[in-house]
């Protein structure tokens, strides 16, 4: 299993800080129920990890540079909608706001991830 988490020079430490983990139960998430999900607070990242192949899925958000999560949770709107009404929610604010893009006075903001069944989904 292959990990794309920043490395310190020690080769079993890591950059990363994982301040909270959860578990999508319902699949709110569209990658499967009962998967692991964790901030990646040090990589702008959600990474979510498939318990039966072992794999990570990272999720990036690319813009506004400054996505260092520490929360989140799934929500499903509309189950009659599929993927469009479903997807994990997760925050960003007070405790990094010196390295958000936008500096000082940037206020907290929220994330929405939705994964489409494929990329021309409707």
């Amino acid at each position: 299993m292959k990990c794309l988490v920043p490395r310190l020079k020690e080769p079993t430490s890591r950059a990363d800080f994982h301040y909270y983990n959860w578990v999508d139960n319902f699949n709110t998430l569209g990658l499967g129920e009962n998967l692991p999900i964790a901030n990646g607070s040090g990589s702008d990242s959600l990474q979510v990890l498939n318990p039966e192949t072992g794999e990570w899925v990272i999720m990036r958000v690319p813009y506004p540079l400054g996505f260092y999560s520490r929360g989140l949770d799934g929500r499903i709107d509309d189950p009659d909608t599929g993927w469009k009404g479903r997807g994990v929610w997760a925050n960003y604010g007070t405790n990094f706001n010196w390295h958000t893009e936008g500096g000082k006075g940037t206020t907290s903001k929220m994330v929405k991830f939705q994964v489409r069944p494929d990329p021309l989904a409707q």
